[in-house]
């Protein structure tokens, strides 16, 4: 996911802090975008569909060829539909939602579990929707209840090599999807509005801070902590207060 959003703002801080960085989107061209921002880094953009086995395979054999091992995964990448009642929920959106939300973590952890290092830190994003009940997000919500949980077997599967596994579950955030939302809702401030008024900060975070506790996540001052879940919602999950 590191072509816009958390996944360009995880790459632009691990480059500050001077991280070898590999890039997997599928979007080329925004990608490229992302890492020539940091033109001292010698960034890999590999064109990478996580819906797709061979795909996600094709890309950590490169990684490897290159590079030799992992010693921080971030799985960042998501999607989100418009909200569709259950008796409107299609086949389609439903399995690319799964697939590319839950699923396709799975297969880049997969992939990437021969070569990550002793130590080695793998940080998965959540959200608030897997944590709450509201209609019309089935889809997404189960995705991300699913990865809470498929991310708390890795930190224990990991313990043997001490490799630690945690998530973030941010609530509103300013990435493009959202703007994109927002956009195509006819009226993106009455868009903004509505969201904003279930957080009781007042605001969407910004992507560089969801990117900042993922950094802390994968870093060494991190190391006693795995199986965590670190909120960053600005309140949302307390619910409606006086």
């Amino acid at each position: 996911g590191a072509s816009s959003g958390i996944g360009a703002a995880v790459v632009n801080r691990l480059a500050l802090d001077g991280c070898q960085v590999v890039l997997l989107a599928r979007d080329v061209e925004r990608m490229n975008q992302v890492a020539n921002q940091h033109p001292g880094l010698a960034s890999t953009v590999i064109e990478t569909d996580v819906r797709s086995s061979d795909s996600v395979n094709g890309a950590f054999k490169k990684i490897s060829l290159s590079f030799g091992k992992i010693d921080i995964l971030c799985a960042v990448a998501g999607i989100f539909q418009e909200r569709t009642q259950i008796e409107d929920q299609s086949d389609t959106d439903w399995a690319d939602i799964l697939e590319t939300n839950l699923s396709g973590v799975m297969r880049c952890v997969r992939s990437a579990w021969p070569l990550l290092s002793q130590g080695a830190a793998i940080v998965t994003v959540g959200s608030v929707l897997g944590k709450m009940a509201q209609p019309g997000v089935a889809a997404y919500a189960a995705s991300k209840a699913g990865l809470a949980v498929f991310t708390r077997t890795l930190s224990s599967e990991g313990i043997s090599k001490n490799i630690r596994a945690n998530m973030v579950i941010p609530g509103m955030v300013k990435t493009p999807m959202n703007q994109q939302m927002a956009k195509a809702s006819g009226n993106a401030d009455k868009w903004w509005s509505s969201r904003l008024s279930a957080v009781p900060l007042g605001r969407a975070a910004d992507p560089s801070e969801i990117a900042e506790a993922i950094c802390w996540l994968a870093g060494d001052q991190a190391s006693f902590v795995t199986g965590a879940e670190i909120l960053l919602d600005g309140g949302t999950l307390l619910g409606p207060l006086p």
